[in-house]
């Protein structure tokens, strides 16, 4: 796991879920329980992602998806993992909503995306603000559905306009198959995530934000916090270290005050 996975799972105690782990659960520390949500059992999502037959799977408990997390009650869960998933939904706000909800005052998502310019969407244009702020309040994805694979079609896997990727665009939604819908840079991100927060009820606050650190790095990391709070929230090595330095203080002052009484004796 990268050191920037690491550092931010490190915020994550208590109990929560990943959804769409696949074959890259996020290692988390000790103090955290995860159960493992995906739309499909493992046989099913084996035949989905052929590219995945020789890895190993996530086990799934809970059948679900990020859109509708119907088997969870409001307010029971720690923390949601969703890494390399919010691209895969026709509507990422109703995503982020569902996780609002599943979360428990100050509960965490820890949300990895991709960044197009280093991944095989490099070639697709940016996903707008309007766009997704208007499939989102119109319910409209279904009619944009078709544009979307056509562009995955043309930009991703190379097909031709026209008969190539016309077929190419029926095979894949006969299949269903979970193509990434939207596209993002770190910064377009961020715009979106505060276009939801101002426009669409989204009450998530950003705690943490990781741009690519290599040249093999193809990801952007957020940890966001149910809101809202009332005070900044410190990472938990940076609380660790205030509280030992908070306990330090104590007893050098207690030290302080037995060497006054002794120095007043003598």
């Amino acid at each position: 796991m990268s050191v920037k996975r690491r550092r931010l799972a490190s915020w994550l105690q208590g109990r929560g879920i990943e959804i769409g782990a696949l074959h890259r659960p996020l290692e988390v520390t000790p103090g955290a329980s995860v159960t493992y949500v995906d739309r499909l059992p493992v046989a099913e999502l084996r035949e989905h992602y052929p590219e995945l037959a020789d890895l190993p799977l996530t086990p799934v408990a809970v059948i679900g998806n990020a859109e509708d997390l119907s088997a969870f009650d409001d307010q029971t869960l720690d923390f949601v993992i969703a890494n390399h998933l919010l691209e895969h939904l026709e509507y990422p706000i109703r995503g982020l909503l569902e996780f609002q909800r599943v979360l428990r005052p100050g509960g965490l998502v820890y949300l990895a995306l991709p960044d197009k310019r280093v991944t095989f969407d490099k070639k697709r244009a940016l996903t707008t603000i309007d766009h997704l702020l208007d499939e989102h309040r119109d319910q409209a994805a279904a009619q944009n559905r078709r544009d979307h694979f056509l562009d995955w079609a043309v930009n991703v896997d190379g097909k031709a306009s026209g008969k190539e990727a016309d077929d190419h665009v029926r095979y894949l939604m006969a299949r269903d198959y979970s193509i990434h819908f939207h596209v993002w840079r770190p910064e377009t991100f961020l715009e979106f995530l505060f276009a939801a927060r101002a426009q669409a009820g989204v009450e998530l606050d950003l705690l943490q934000f990781a741009a690519p650190e290599t040249e093999a790095d193809d990801e952007f990391i957020l940890l966001l916090a149910k809101g809202p709070a009332d005070s900044p929230r410190l990472p938990p090595q940076a609380g660790a270290h205030r509280r030992i330095r908070s306990g330090l203080t104590g007893r050098l002052r207690r030290l302080a005050g037995v060497r006054r009484r002794l120095a007043r004796r003598a």
